[in-house]
């Protein structure tokens, strides 16, 4: 017989590997770093082949969880980001940045199913999925949110010392998290022998779940839409458009804090929005602040810029753990790893694709104007999906 995993030991670990795997110092000053190096043209380039690298790992990492297992992929992902991190800290070139790049995106894309996956299946065989599932990733979710804090916070101070000293200190936290995550227990896996063709045929049937019926095409088509508008400004327009308001870097690595700061603030009001808001609103909800937010970009100076990232940063802690709660209570065990990852493997295909016109909409426009456009892709776009979402929510 099976021994059950030490779900509450599988919490911790869950906890604190995601906390510094996030402790990400850069993210304040990223833009000042690469730019110094790169143009917003050449950033979008690489960015979107980091993302298309990314799609191309997805699926075939998913299904690599289900059948050999959630901890190893993971634990692979985490090598790879302590690798990025090395080449970040003297990446000087395109091609340096490029591979610095590829490599940050494939630990992502190894833990985008697995670790999630891990976790939720490890309380479940316990009986306490219902109970502690969405709890933890809420808690997990506030936790690295005050990490990148400090992170970005610390990073927009070392950076008047050195360069690519917010890399430097990136490789020691994901250090760390290798560690912690040597310790997660892994759940039995409702699964079959590892062989080539039960690999191809766990990718095929894992894509194929999220489409079977209204409901789950439901919750993917949303899932798409609402990260496309929120990564596409996560990874490309942010910091640009902060940069944009004559920030200095020690300002920026403070303001970029900030950010994460009023995500936690977030994160700590989904029980609130829970009660205030029907369940069936919710869509509504995450779309609608996320076109005040875009439009906000379009008032010029400071205060377009704090404005707009920092209502769309907001909205950022609702989104995560409301998706992803809707997305493993849907998804089955035996698809769950490889089916998030077809999502994210969706998520990251459109993102990719948008990065080289991004980068170009900066350069001739401006990072303002090109997130203000998101503005109109939530009207015409995310609305009727939350609708579509709201009718086959229950």
């Amino acid at each position: 017989m099976h021994k059950l995993t030490n779900w509450q030991k599988n919490i911790w670990v869950f906890k604190w590997n995601t906390v510094f795997t996030w402790f990400q110092a850069f993210v304040g000053v990223w833009v000042l770093i690469w730019t110094q190096y790169l143009d917003f043209t050449q950033i979008g380039l690489i960015y979107s082949l980091g993302l298309f690298f990314s799609v191309a790992l997805e699926l075939p990492s998913g299904a690599l969880a289900d059948l050999i297992g959630r901890k190893k992929t993971v634990l692979i992902g985490r090598v790879l980001q302590i690798l990025s991190y090395i080449v970040f800290s003297f990446a000087n070139n395109f091609w340096l940045f490029l591979v610095a790049q590829i490599l940050y995106q494939a630990n992502w894309a190894l833990d985008s199913g697995a670790q999630s996956a891990l976790l939720f299946d490890s309380l479940k065989e316990n009986n306490q999925d219902g109970k502690f599932y969405k709890k933890t990733e809420t808690d997990t979710f506030f936790l690295s949110t005050l990490g990148m804090v400090v992170g970005t916070a610390i990073g927009g101070f070392l950076f008047k010392y050195g360069t690519h000293l917010p890399f430097v200190i990136c490789i020691f936290t994901s250090i760390i998290a290798l560690v912690i995550a040597l310790f997660f227990e892994e759940p039995r896996l409702d699964s079959e022998k590892f062989t080539f063709n039960n690999y191809l045929k766990q990718n095929i049937e894992g894509t194929k779940h999220i489409f079977e019926n209204k409901k789950i095409r439901a919750i993917t088509f949303f899932s798409l839409i609402i990260s496309f508008i929120t990564y596409t400004g996560l990874w490309y327009l942010y910091e640009p458009r902060l940069a944009e308001g004559g920030f200095e870097a020690r300002h920026m690595g403070l303001l970029v804090a900030g950010t994460y700061l009023i995500r936690a603030v977030g994160i700590k009001l989904i029980p609130i929005l829970d009660k205030k808001i029907k369940s069936n609103n919710i869509p509504y909800f995450l779309v609608i602040f996320q076109v005040i937010g875009s439009f906000s970009s379009f008032i010029q100076g400071r205060a377009g810029a704090i404005t707009s990232v920092y209502s769309r940063k907001f909205l950022d802690g609702f989104r995560k753990p409301i998706l992803n709660t809707l997305q493993n209570e849907n998804i089955v065990s035996k698809y769950r790893a490889t089916s998030l990852s077809a999502i994210a493997l969706f998520e990251n295909l459109i993102i990719a694709s948008a990065g080289p016109i991004i980068g170009i909409m900066i350069d001739r426009y401006s990072a303002s104007f090109t997130l203000g456009m998101f503005g109109f892709i939530g009207l015409v776009v995310g609305l009727p999906l939350a609708r579509n979402l709201s009718k086959n929510k229950d």
